[in-house]
């Protein structure tokens, strides 16, 4: 109440109180008193609660451009100190803001197919990431580190979300290190094959010195059985010439003679003792030259299965994502220097982790197996195709424009949709979304051409699937 109100109704109450002035003067001043303290504490409380406010306006921050404008215009309006109908409308403008805001946030959050407030975009980033990092351990060492990497990756793809990816990490670092074990094992085995091989080398090296050092032996026992009949021969000869009868003369030659015989017979011995030793020696060294050319066998069975293994992919037999980055640099690299364009298709199944979910992830392998079969006999020779992971492939095209490329990755695209795969008495159909592209002057690295033939591939898979999109 004013204070002018309050002295109005003053003034219309005192011609009615005739019986008391001094009382009505007293009661009128109580009044007036009362009245004016009620209106500033009125005041004090309207500036608290502007300025509180308006506080709060600066401090709130909302994502949204309505409703941030309107808060900004219901903050203007407390500071001026406008009317309470005033402020009654911009405050119902804010309200009304706001929860349009929210319904759109909630539509956003339904069409996204996010789970626990993150988008399913993201997860989808995410699997596809851990897969693709399961994909790279995916090597040919036993059943039973298949058999794990089988495991780890269909429970990243049955994934829901985020918390159950995170969950996965120690898993995915345990299968790391098995990784990391299995490959130092490699290196020990190759390690004590050439300290093995060596030792053999040493002991064909000391058989080798032994065989020379054996003919020197025998060269210097005939040396010294010659000089021994040359002695006995010259002792004969001054024999006969002092003797001075023919029976001292008989006695002495059968005497050297019985000496000779017995040396003869001692180095008939010892050449068949040498023989023999020889003979065991050569016997020896065939069975080491034989044994160690089965181990170099073996090592390069070994080496072409180490090849195979780094070169091409266990599952599909095709190049494996390492084989395609050598074969692209390549490629590049004569594009770069003689200017021989070439061309890049790259493809996946569409709604493969729906084959997998209902059929089984025999059933997704036996798919990427059969894509495969049916793709390889319409390339040439110079043609390349490889799997860089997943259900994703890569063909390279060597002096090929894009048109030409194109043609063949239609060819591919009809292929595919009219496999029907049977597995287990049911029938899969298969489509496949496809990318291409060519190299261009502009093409700087592999990455840029890959990017390409990348994203005309999702752009493909986000019209539906089934078709071949094109970009140069």
């Amino acid at each position: 109440m004013s204070e002018i109100d309050v002295n109005r109704q003053g003034n219309k109450a005192a011609p009615s109180d005739a019986k008391s002035p001094g009382a009505n003067a007293d009661a009128k001043g109580a009044s007036l008193k009362g009245a004016v303290e009620d209106h500033e504490e009125t005041m004090r409380m309207r500036d608290l609660l502007r300025r509180s406010v308006t506080a709060l306006c600066t401090l709130a921050t909302i994502e949204n451009k309505v409703v941030n404008r309107r808060l900004l215009d219901f903050k203007n309006i407390v500071q001026k100190d406008a009317g309470p109908r005033e402020i009654e409308k911009s405050l119902a403008a804010l309200k009304t803001a706001i929860l349009e805001s929210g319904d759109d946030l909630d539509n956003e959050t339904a069409n996204s197919g996010a789970s626990d407030g993150i988008p399913k975009t993201i997860l989808d980033e995410l699997r596809s990431l851990f897969l693709r990092l399961v994909s790279e351990l995916d090597q040919d060492f036993g059943e039973d580190y298949s058999g794990r990497v089988s495991l780890l990756r269909g429970r990243i793809e049955k994934c829901a979300g985020i918390e159950d990816i995170v969950k996965l990490k120690d898993d995915i670092i345990l299968m790391v290190d098995f990784y990391n074990q299995v490959i130092n094992e490699e290196r020990t085995m190759v390690t004590e094959f050439i300290a093995e091989m060596s030792l053999g080398l040493l002991e064909l090296e000391r058989q080798y010195l032994d065989t020379i050092h054996h003919t020197g032996q025998s060269q210097s026992e005939n040396r010294q059985f010659n000089s021994l009949v040359e002695n006995h021969m010259e002792d004969m000869k001054k024999s006969a010439q002092l003797s001075t009868t023919l029976a001292e003369f008989r006695e002495m030659v059968l005497a050297r003679l019985a000496t000779i015989r017995s040396a003869l017979e001692e180095k008939r011995r010892s050449e068949a003792l040498r023989h023999e030793r020889v003979k065991e020696e050569m016997d020896s060294l065939n069975q080491s030259l034989s044994r160690m050319k089965k181990e170099v066998d073996q090592v390069h069975e070994k080496r072409k299965a180490l090849e195979k293994e780094v070169l091409i992919d266990s599952l599909t037999g095709v190049a494996n994502r390492r084989a395609l980055r050598e074969r692209l640099k390549s490629e590049m690299y004569r594009f770069q220097r003689y200017g021989q364009s070439f061309s890049m298709v790259i493809f996946d199944l569409d709604r493969f982790k729906s084959i997998n979910d209902t059929h089984g992830h025999w059933a997704g392998d036996r798919c990427l197996k059969e894509v495969v079969k049916r793709i390889s006999p319409i390339l040439r020779e110079t043609d390349l195709i490889g799997r860089w992971g997943g259900d994703e492939f890569v063909l390279i095209f060597s002096a090929t424009c894009l048109d030409s490329a194109a043609k063949v990755a239609e060819r591919l695209r009809k292929l595919i949709r009219n496999t029907r795969l049977v597995y287990h008495k049911q029938e899969i159909s298969m489509t496949i979304s496809v990318g291409v592209t060519q190299s261009l002057p502009e093409d700087q690295s592999v990455e840029a051409v890959f990017n390409r033939a990348d994203k005309a591939m999702y752009t493909s898979k986000k019209a539906g699937g089934n078709m071949v999109n094109s970009v140069s």
